[in-house]
């Protein structure tokens, strides 16, 4: 695996599971129904390259927030000022995502698919790669 594909993965892993808390945190009851409907339209799901643009800007952003927010939690020892960390990150990330042009729902939606479609992940491999070549 190639290091950029490694820090898509990573940064993948690591921002689905906080920004999905938060999505999820904010429509508990629709949850259930929202990967239903992620997993059945995955074929049916089309974003241009403006919004993987969009997207790939948002998971460098998200990525060095989470790695900010790491050092922090690995400082602190209070399970208090940990939660009350985890839940600047949280918030942090979002501003990130939001400041990049995309809603927290499509950011959630796109990164579950990256891992689910060869096709998405390709494209947006392509334009991290144009990105860092420019």
């Amino acid at each position: 695996m190639t290091r950029l594909a490694k820090l898509i993965a990573l940064t993948l892993s690591l921002t689905t599971g906080a920004v999905s808390s938060v999505y999820a945190a904010q429509k508990v009851q629709d949850n259930e129904k929202a990967i239903n409907q992620i997993q059945t339209s995955v074929e049916q799901q089309q974003f241009d390259d403006s919004t993987l643009e969009k997207f790939t800007v948002a998971m460098y952003a998200v990525q060095d927030v989470a790695k900010e927010f790491e050092v922090k939690l690995q400082q602190e020892q209070s399970t208090e000022k940990q939660q009350q960390l985890q839940a600047n990150a949280r918030e942090a990330m979002v501003d990130e995502i939001e400041q990049a042009g995309l809603e927290v729902k499509t950011y959630t939606t796109i990164a579950q698919l990256v891992r689910q479609d060869e096709a998405l992940r390709q494209r947006v491999m392509n334009i991290v790669n144009d990105q860092d070549n420019s």
